[in-house]
This record gives structure tokens, C-alpha cells and sequence, in this order.
């Protein structure tokens, strides 16, 4: 797989696409990107997944990561000489990972309040479908308690990197400088009106400024075509074995969807290929008679058994 291109179905605006392309250029990587829409639906994307439709995915040939807990491990996979992101061990990267989605809360009501009324009809339904808790009519901009809120993130990373050596994790970046790089560039591209407290801590916009010079790699933009020319000519990963201890190991063969947890971003239905405590692979069928690997994290996602235990494929948008 050492010539197998990293392909990064995305779009730009998204913090969670910051933060994989920031793991590029962490790792110094080439990598293409092909942009996905920004609203549903998104044929293209849901056909290599099993249906799935968040932002980012890489795909490495038939191989296909969804989610940037799967992203980060799939690049320390096949570049484990470059710098490795998750340096810390799983339980140390899952705790820095879950404080991003606890801080990505009130960032994302901050952004939702500050931009409801400029957002066409159809985006606005979309993110209303994608984020269902959120009380739209209730966001106010100017939310005091919210704002506190971000503000003792922020402070708790000011905290931390007056102890470290330039990052947080320590003289290099790795994942928990990656995860808190992407929700302070958040504020600072789209939210820095509103939330000028950014600027009220010196050794966050110091670090936020080293991470910046860390750049993407080195990208190169494409159509989907390239994804699908990929998927047909490339092997897969080796599949981890499936502990027998795993409570859901007589699923394994089975058809299953798998659910993101908190938000509406598509569930994925395919054959469950292999799990343990970490991830859990699905097969599906993006083009007629080829297959893909379908890696998701267990954190955060749900598996379910699927009505029929014959796989169902996704329609995709261009027959190859």
C-alpha cells in the first residue's frame, strides 16, 4: 500500500477537516482532496461509506476511515515513520478527543446563533436535521454563560501550554495539539467577532501561530473519479481479529448499520467484517461488484442489527 494515495473526502470550512489535514501536515504527507457537499445529499461519499456522510473520510484504495479517531490511526498505520499523532497511548488520545467534542458544543451553538439568519433555506434545514437538539429560535449570539463556558476551555489549554515545551505535547504536536488546533482555528477563521476572547490568551495565539506554520502537506485537489479508480485497483488492509471475548463477535458476517451517536450524519449499512474494543469494519459495495473496507471507531458509534442479513448497498451517483 506504500504508493496507495491518501484521498480526503471533504470539505474546507469544517473544523473537523482542519484537523485532518493538519494531521497531513503534521506527517508531511501528499494527499488529494476531493470536495464533498456540504449539505445532503452527498451520493458520492455515502456510496463508498455504506451511507454514512460525515466530514472528513480518507480513503487509502479500498480501505475507506471514517471519523478522525479512525483518520489519525490509519496515517500512523502507513506512514509509521513520519511523526505519529497519537503518541500518547488510546486512553490519553481518547480523553484530549472527547474534551474537543465537549468544547465543539457551545462553539458550534456560538456559530449556529451568529449565522442562522444568513444561511439559505436549505442549509439551515440540513443543519437543523444534523443537530436535532438544538433549540434554532433559542440561540442567542451574545449567550453569557456560554461564552464563560469556552472561555475556561480555552484558559485550561492557556494552562497547559505555559507547562510544555511550544506544544501540548511537549517539543513536537501530536493529537491533543491537533484536536485543540482545530476548534481554536474555528473561532479564529469564523467566530473571532464573537468570541474575542481568544485573543485574551498570549501563549494560545503563540502556539495557534507554531501550529499554523505546521501547514496541510502537500495537497492536491481532485475529482471523485480518482476515488473510484483507486477503490479498483488497490488491495485492502488486513483485517485485526475479531475477539471472541467481544460481546458482539457472533455479529461478525452479519449485515449491521452502524450510527454515529449524537448527530445525524447517515448510518451505514454493510456486512461486519471484524471488530474489537477500538473499531469496527464494515465491507459494502461502492461499485457493482467492487468492495471497500469501512473502519469506525467504536467511541461514539453504535452497531445494530440490520432487518435482513443480505447487505444493502447505497445507490451511487456514477456508474464506473
Amino acid at each position: 500500500m506504500a504508493n496507495t494515495p491518501l484521498i480526503l473526502h471533504q470539505y474546507d470550512i469544517s473544523p473537523f477537516s482542519q484537523k485532518a489535514q493538519k494531521m497531513m501536515g503534521l506527517k508531511g504527507l501528499s494527499w488529494q482532496s476531493v470536495e464533498m457537499p456540504m449539505i445532503a445529499p452527498k451520493p458520492d461519499v455515502e456510496a463508498l461509506t455504506g451511507g454514512y456522510r460525515g466530514t472528513p473520510v480518507l480513503q487509502i484504495g479500498g480501505d475507506v476511515y471514517v471519523d478522525n479517531w479512525m483518520i489519525a490511526r490509519a496515517l500512523d498505520h502507513v506512514s509509521p515513520k513520519t511523526p505519529l499523532i497519537n503518541a500518547r497511548g488510546p486512553l490519553r488520545d481518547g480523553a484530549i478527543y472527547a474534551w474537543g467534542e465537549r468544547l465543539f458544543t457551545p462553539l458550534l451553538h456560538s456559530a449556529l446563533a451568529a449565522y442562522k439568519d444568513q444561511w439559505d433555506a436549505d442549509f439551515l434545514a440540513d443543519r437543523k436535521r444534523v443537530f436535532p437538539d438544538v433549540d434554532f429560535d433559542a440561540l442567542e449570539v451574545h449567550d453569557a454563560e456560554r461564552l464563560s463556558q469556552i472561555r475556561a476551555y480555552l484558559g485550561a489549554i492557556n494552562a497547559e501550554l505555559k507547562l510544555r515545551e511550544g506544544f501540548l505535547g511537549g517539543e513536537r504536536a501530536d493529537s491533543w495539539d491537533i484536536h485543540a488546533w482545530g476548534l481554536v482555528w474555528m473561532i479564529k477563521s469564523a467566530l473571532r467577532e464573537v468570541l474575542p476572547v481568544v485573543d485574551y490568551f498570549p501563549a494560545l495565539m503563540q502556539w495557534y501561530d507554531r501550529m499554523t506554520q505546521i501547514g496541510t502537506g502537500h495537497r492536491e485537489d481532485a475529482e471523485i473519479e480518482v476515488a473510484w479508480r483507486a477503490l479498483k485497483s488497490s488491495e485492502k488492509r488486513v483485517l485485526p481479529p475479531s475477539d471472541r471475548d467481544e460481546p458482539l463477535y457472533e455479529w461478525v458476517g452479519r449485515s449491521v448499520t452502524v450510527l454515529p451517536g449524537s448527530t445525524d450524519r447517515g448510518g451505514a449499512q454493510g456486512r461486519l467484517a471484524a471488530v474489537d474494543y477500538e473499531q469496527a469494519v464494515l465491507v459494502v459495495q461502492p461499485l457493482p461488484g467492487i468492495e471497500a473496507q469501512v473502519w469506525f471507531p467504536r467511541f461514539g458509534y453504535h452497531i445494530r442489527k440490520s432487518q435482513t442479513d443480505e447487505q444493502t448497498c447505497p445507490k451511487k451517483s456514477r456508474p464506473q
